[in-house]
């Protein structure tokens, strides 16, 4: 089977969108072909599989369904929704910049900023979404936590923003090993559904002891390190402000190491809750053969 695919990519955090709103790829089939098209040298490559699908009800736009590329389906994902939202616009498949996206996780309100742009494709240059990723809810906060004999104990902060992230501060990425602490803490008895984790450089304070700068470097579940990670950027950031790191009345900063991401704190509002800012662009069309 011929599939057209779109390979996309958020401050470095690359994907493969396939709109399936005609159903071409059967559910128990999404796995496999996540597993096939995000092996690098082998295949398109990828941390990623965005499917676009017909949402559930009328409630929704679209719906999007996203597997990591070991072929397991996560709830949401910061970077791969802001792509999925410059794509369903941008195509025309909706009409308005505000997007109602049916997610495991439930609905998320992507909004397109940028609606001036001209087309779509490569060298369109970057346009900017805004999604709102909800309130988190909180398990653990700066609680000690053992890992194993090999890595001993940190301190950790676990939380849901609908999928669920585990931030650990650490004072520098000099020596950090990610992917052993990583894959320890994702696979740990304690999370029996595997979490994200992420570590985040102590930040250097300001002058009112609060900081509008950090810098994170994610492990992802199901994936490994990534350049970069939308909803554990926003966790972090969330964490922080917990432990009474972030000046909340402004916007923070998330360096990664594929770019910058913002994250908004609106703890005055009545919905409250956490808002994500960031480029989606768009690296190349193209069309694979599936042995399916």
């Amino acid at each position: 089977m011929k599939l057209e695919f779109t390979k996309m990519q958020a401050a470095g955090n690359d994907f493969i969108l396939i709109d399936d709103r005609e159903q071409r790829i059967a559910d128990e089939k999404k796995e496999g072909v996540a597993r096939f098209l995000c092996t690098r040298r082998f295949s398109v490559g990828a941390d990623g599989v965005l499917f676009l699908c017909k949402p559930s009800t009328r409630s929704y736009d679209l719906r999007m369904r996203v597997f990591n590329a070991d072929g397991s389906e996560a709830e949401m994902c910061g970077n791969g929704i802001r792509c999925f939202a410059r794509y369903a616009y941008e195509k025309g498949l909706v009409r308005n910049r505000q997007i109602r996206v049916e997610t495991v996780a439930g609905l998320i309100v992507p909004e397109v900023e940028d609606p001036e742009e001209k087309g779509f494709g490569i060298g369109i240059g970057e346009v900017s979404i805004r999604v709102f990723m909800g309130k988190p809810v909180f398990e653990r906060v700066d609680e000690p936590f053992f890992v194993n004999e090999q890595i001993g104990e940190v301190r950790l902060t676990s939380l849901s923003l609908g999928n669920p992230h585990a931030v650990i501060l650490v004072d520098s990425f000099d020596e950090l090993d990610v992917d052993t602490i990583g894959k320890s803490i994702e696979s740990h008895p304690a999370f029996p559904d595997r979490t994200n984790v992420d570590f985040v450089m102590t930040p250097l304070l300001l002058e009112d002891d609060k900081a509008n700068e950090i810098s994170v470097r994610t492990y992802e579940r199901g994936v490994g390190e990534t350049l970069s990670c939308g909803t554990g950027s926003t966790a972090s950031v969330l964490a922080l402000n917990e432990l009474g790191y972030i000046n909340a009345s402004e916007p923070v900063t998330v360096h990664t190491r594929g770019g910058d991401l913002r994250v908004e704190l609106k703890e005055d509002e009545g919905e409250g809750g956490a808002y994500l800012i960031g480029s989606a662009e768009v690296v190349y069309e193209g069309e694979v053969d599936l042995a399916i």
